[in-house]
């Protein structure tokens, strides 16, 4: 165990030790609640758009170059899955790989070292795919499942449990004939929700699972 914690923090495996470790802090902070999964997370296609509207009419080029970057980076499922979870594999694949390499090639040259960190950084990218690949699918429905949450929103209940800003509680909600029972709390503190209120779905809070509504005003 030594010899591994002084391999991991000599210099020729520091970049990767440093990666993990603040990889671990993030997940720690993500547990006590500081953060959350998508707290980092990015947009790809949300970016490149921007950046092909402005360059389009300068430079072709640049834009066919910006839109090969962004199937690149699609193809390593970035903007599928939560950035984080995706950087964690990453980081941990370059840490497994740099210990490993530098060990059975007895390497003690830092200068070599980051050349070694060229292929292991590729290397890892696809380890990373192929790991993350199956996560794709079962975010993508979580999205839909979210989408489908939100399109509540400017819907008719009626309260069937009080509920407060701070309690939670449940509305009756039917479309196209279909009755349905959300988990619900009302949008401001002022508002205290009673059996039988009649209400307007506001917003969807997916990470909590539940409805802000609020009294309906004609």
């Amino acid at each position: 165990m030594k010899e591994t914690i002084d391999a991991a923090f000599s210099m020729i495996n520091i970049i990767p030790t440093v990666l993990l470790i603040l990889i671990l802090i993030y997940w720690l902070t993500v547990i006590v609640g500081v953060f959350n999964v998508d707290s980092f997370d990015i947009d790809a296609d949300a970016d490149v758009d921007i950046d092909v509207d402005v360059e389009a009419d300068v430079d072709m080029s640049a834009a066919d170059s910006i839109l090969w970057v962004n199937s690149a980076l699609a193809f390593f499922n970035l903007g599928k899955i939560p950035f984080m979870l995706l950087l964690s594999f990453f980081a941990l694949s370059l840490w497994v790989i740099s210990m490993l390499m530098n060990y059975h090639l007895n390497n003690e040259s830092v200068l070599l070292s980051l050349v070694y960190l060229i292929p292991n950084v590729f290397v890892s990218a696809f380890i990373t795919k192929l790991i993350t690949s199956p996560f794709v699918k079962l975010f993508a429905k979580a999205e839909s499942d979210i989408e489908s949450n939100r399109k509540l929103t400017g819907k008719m209940c009626l309260v069937t449990l009080s509920a407060t800003h701070n309690k939670m509680g449940q509305a009756e909600i039917k479309i196209e004939g279909s009755s349905f029972i959300i988990n619900v709390m009302s949008t401001e503190e002022k508002y205290s929700l009673r059996k039988g209120d009649s209400c307007l779905v506001i917003d969807y809070i997916p990470e909590k699972k539940i409805y802000l509504i609020e009294p309906y005003k004609n």
